[in-house]
């Protein structure tokens, strides 16, 4: 079987992590594959010979490089087309996927992943709806969500985003509670991600718990409101922006700590945060955004989810330290869960099935909506 798979390899955050890793999975079952890279420069990144890899600009800011990305999409859409694959696979919305689906044989069964939670019927979403035969998101839980949200008669299932591989042992012991209680949050810095709102509900917690640190790894555009909402909390003593950090030093940091928060606000899938926890052994303290309460119906004694509300999040986040303090979470049960339903395995598990009949698994959905 041929395939074509088109995503960001370097913008995206997690997006991107799951479009290389994907590759590298199904480079491994043997598939003939030609690559679409979205990135800012001409570098091969799966240095494969069995793999074909074409480049396009992410984002050009002259018009000279804008009609350069132009004639380089319109140059891969021949190359796309002589390719003449059986599946074409677009990681994400974007013109340029849509553009290249419009080239492609009829023969070819095209998807494209849909990562929102709560995706509104905009005119690139309609337009990728039309131009592709299939939906996937990212969870079963988001099936209903988008048809609800966007009339199709196309069908929409499911198809897991993948994570980071490590190199380093799955999980570790929660630490002892010698030196306090550690907690970590890993991730961009931006305003939906909730940080802001989290600290200023949760603060008297934290005054009122002088062992309890709060570690924020990562970037973005909101690092400095999120500072000055710490100087405004007198919090300088227990909550710390730590910067960005690699992903050699992210095993040994989350194992470092006691637990996680993502306390997101908006625009959520099922973050990759959550499931990088959950493969090192550590509970999470997240909202009620996007895919995570459907997490804790397997994860029931590893995932603390919360409304976001300020009341919510003050009292369940006293229960989540509580719950710490009582040793109550479990390192194993927490990365068993993970191995089973979430790890690179169990999912690389659903994409052959899809991959061994594509147009059986999603003719076969139930959630194609007229």
């Amino acid at each position: 079987m041929k395939l074509l798979v088109m995503g960001n390899n370097g913008h995206l955050g997690g997006l991107s992590v799951h479009y290389t890793t994907l590759v590298k999975y199904l480079q491994k079952a043997d598939f003939q594959i030609m690559c679409i890279n979205i990135n800012d420069t001409n570098d091969k990144i799966f240095n494969n010979k069995s793999i074909e890899e074409i480049s396009i600009p992410y984002k050009p800011t002259t018009i000279i490089d804008k009609v350069k990305k132009v004639l380089k999409l319109a140059g891969a859409g021949r190359r796309a087309k002589a390719f003449a694959p059986d599946v074409f696979i677009a990681t994400g919305l974007g013109y340029g996927y849509a553009l290249i689906a419009s080239k492609l044989p009829k023969s070819t069964f095209k998807i494209f992943e849909e990562v929102h939670f709560e995706a509104t019927a905009d005119k690139l979403r309609l337009k990728m709806v039309n131009d592709f035969d299939a939906v996937a998101v990212q969870t079963k839980g988001m099936i209903k969500p988008f048809t609800l949200n966007v009339s199709t008669s196309k069908p929409v299932d499911f198809l897991p985003c993948f994570s980071k591989e490590y190199e380093a042992d799955s999980y570790k012991a929660i630490p002892a509670l010698d030196e306090g209680i550690r907690i970590a949050y890993f991730g961009r810095l931006a305003w939906n991600k909730g940080l802001k709102d989290f600290i200023k509900a949760t603060a008297a917690v934290f005054k009122t718990n002088q062992h309890i640190t709060l570690n924020i790894y990562g970037g973005g555009p909101e690092a400095k409101s999120i500072q000055q909402e710490i100087d405004d909390q007198g919090l300088n003593n227990q909550i710390f922006l730590k910067g960005f950090y690699s992903d050699a030093e992210f095993p040994d940091l989350i194992s470092n700590h006691h637990g996680v928060i993502i306390p997101s606000i908006a625009t959520e899938g099922l973050p990759l945060a959550l499931i990088e926890s959950m493969r090192f052994g550590r509970p999470v303290f997240a909202t009620t955004i996007g895919a995570m309460p459907e997490v804790g119906e397997t994860n029931k004694e590893g995932l603390f989810i919360s409304e976001i509300d300020k009341d919510s999040l003050h009292s369940n986040f006293s229960s989540f330290i509580d719950m710490i303090n009582g040793n109550k979470f479990s390192a194993q049960y927490i990365n068993n869960i993970y191995e089973e339903n979430y790890s690179n395995l169990a999912f690389n598990r659903t994409w052959l099935k899809m991959l061994s009949d594509p147009k059986g698994y999603f003719s076969a959905s139930k959630s194609t909506v007229s």
